[in-house]
């Protein structure tokens, strides 16, 4: 067998894409914990860039979500944007890691966060979250801990030990799909 550094470095390119697209899971998962009831999430990014990161997203939300995307490409729009987030009922705000305007620890994402006043609650994936103003943080890029903003009230107790398992059905087949999908409207506020 031939070494080839190139084939080597899709190889783990591909596994890194694994890895990344399970991201949101356990984040989600302490969402629902510390927030009950609360399944209508929503996303401020550039949606066409973004698309493997929302898919990821939608992936990791539970049976019977609704996601608000609202799609922006200015800096200008981010303002219209919370407020679509708002009229459109959104309850758990999500900072995408990678977003050109409104990902975790970008000055876009803080005058997001903020501008609810805390009536939504935040989160991000990175400990660059916690500097937006976000509720917690968890993922890959916080080592899988949890951190907690300690000035937000609305987060305390202790949150249950996170287990992240595939839905499986009977005679142990993986599920392909939900038999409650997540419900995904994409707002975009180039027409506005």
């Amino acid at each position: 067998m031939l070494f080839c550094p190139r084939t080597r470095l899709f190889a783990l390119a591909a596994l890194s894409t694994v890895l990344v697209a399970e991201d949101f899971g356990p984040v989600v998962k302490v969402a629902g914990l510390a927030f009950p009831g609360r399944t209508h999430f929503g996303v401020v990014c550039n949606y066409g860039r973004s698309l493997d990161a929302v898919g990821d997203l939608v992936r990791a939300l539970p049976a019977g979500s609704t996601l608000t995307v609202v799609d922006t490409h200015d800096p200008s729009q981010i303002g219209a944007a919370g407020s679509v987030i708002v009229r459109h009922g959104v309850q758990l705000l999500a900072l995408l890691p990678n977003d050109l305007l409104v990902r975790d620890g970008s000055a876009f994402a803080t005058s997001l966060v903020k501008r609810f006043n805390g009536s939504i609650p935040a989160f991000g994936t990175s400990s660059a979250a916690m500097q937006n103003g976000c509720a917690f943080a968890l993922g890959r890029r916080t080592n899988w801990k949890l951190l907690v903003n300690p000035g937000d009230p609305r987060v305390k107790g202790v949150i249950e030990d996170i287990k992240i398992e595939q839905e499986v059905l009977p005679y142990g087949l993986p599920t392909t799909g939900r038999l409650h999908p997540t419900s995904v409207q994409v707002v975009s506020m180039a027409s506005r």
